[in-house]
């Protein structure tokens, strides 16, 4: 008897302990294969398929501890250890320490303003949210007070996510540049409960918040951007013309935008890959850097090399500097080319060469 006591004593002990909250700034983990606490059964391996707590639930795993507590929880917030998903979401992801790692700190970490960003439980207006002016929105989010938050973005469960896509960001410094993987960040199909799916992170993935700025509407007019409204077989992420390496490369190639620069300049005449196609919304907006340039005539380009050699921005003359995008940038309005404050003629150059112009 005492033993079957002892061995339900140990149970209950076991079912009150908390939730992991592994630290962003402090973690020893050196790959992917040693963060099994979290990410077992296995390291992604390139992959996409291991997401931590993040899915991937099974009868043998046991990542829902990693953030619910089933007894004396932190918080009475669905037995969570924050108050609010952001705080949730923060015991893991927080990088505004002294240190600035993370999507959220990497900016002010290395001394620099961030000039745009989407507000975290800030806000409730949507830029270009309205399809009727063009104007701002109001939306009703998940966070506090109906504001933006983590999760109106982000299935945190990764139930619903859009198709996996081959992405820039390096995820810590202390880790080393590792290689980059291709997945679905865990973006959901309907960010900010659209009424709509959108399968694929593109153009129209931003516009179910942004619908003011897409092409086709009557009573707003914006510079064409490239989505189903426009075309059944639309341009995304994933799949975009990128010019070729090289000076005044004239030709390009189908791939990802991420990690590589040659998707931002579209020299004129038209590639074969890029002609009927429009930019996409990222083509414009994205992380900071130098894309390179068209020619004098626009028929060719010379692409600025795609350069990351630290993650967080810790050095300056990688490009992009960080890989934040949508969180927060350094430029204005989110643009790839811009100052803080403004932007000038060289973004839209890389599309228009002068000489082309009627």
């Amino acid at each position: 008897m005492r033993t079957v006591f002892f061995l339900i004593a140990v149970a209950i002990l076991a079912f009150a302990s908390p939730a992991y909250a592994f630290d962003e700034t402090t973690s020893t983990a050196g790959d992917w294969a040693t963060c099994g606490e979290c990410h077992l059964p296995g390291a992604m391996a390139g992959t996409g398929t291991r997401w931590g707590p993040h899915g991937g639930y099974t009868a043998t795993t046991h990542a829902c501890e990693a953030c619910h507590t089933l007894h004396d929880a932190p918080t009475d917030f669905n037995l969570l250890p924050g108050e609010t998903i952001y705080a949730t979401c923060m015991t893991c992801h927080d990088g505004t320490s002294t240190i600035g790692e993370g999507v959220y700190g990497a900016i002010a970490g290395r001394g620099l303003n961030v000039a745009s960003r989407h507000g975290i439980e800030t806000t409730t207006v949507i830029p270009g949210g309205s399809a009727s002016t063009g104007g701002s929105s109001v939306g009703t989010f998940a966070g506090p007070g109906g504001k933006l938050t983590c999760s109106d973005c982000h299935s945190p469960h990764g139930n619903n996510c859009v198709a996996p896509f081959y992405g820039e960001r390096q995820r810590s410094y202390r880790w080393g540049i590792m290689t980059l993987q291709t997945q679905n960040r865990l973006l959901k199909q309907r960010p900010g409960n659209a009424t709509t799916a959108t399968p694929t992170y593109g153009s129209d993935w931003c516009l179910t918040c942004h619908q003011g700025r897409a092409s086709t509407l009557s009573a707003t007019h914006n510079h064409p951007a490239e989505s189903l409204a426009t075309t059944t077989t639309p341009f995304t992420y994933n799949n975009v013309a990128r010019l070729v390496t090289g000076a005044n490369a004239t030709t390009t190639t189908l791939g990802p935008l991420g990690a590589n620069n040659g998707g931002y300049l579209m020299p004129f005449p038209r590639t074969p890959q890029q002609a009927g196609h429009a930019p996409i919304c990222q083509q414009c907006h994205e992380d900071a850097r130098n894309v390179g340039s068209l020619s004098a005539t626009g028929n060719a380009g010379t692409v600025s090399p795609y350069l990351v050699t630290s993650a967080d921005g810790r050095v300056a003359s990688d490009n992009p500097r960080f890989q934040n995008f949508p969180h927060e940038t350094t430029s204005y309005r989110m643009l790839v080319e811009a100052t803080a404050t403004a932007y000038y003629d060289d973004l839209c150059l890389n599309c228009h060469p002068v000489q082309q112009l009627p």
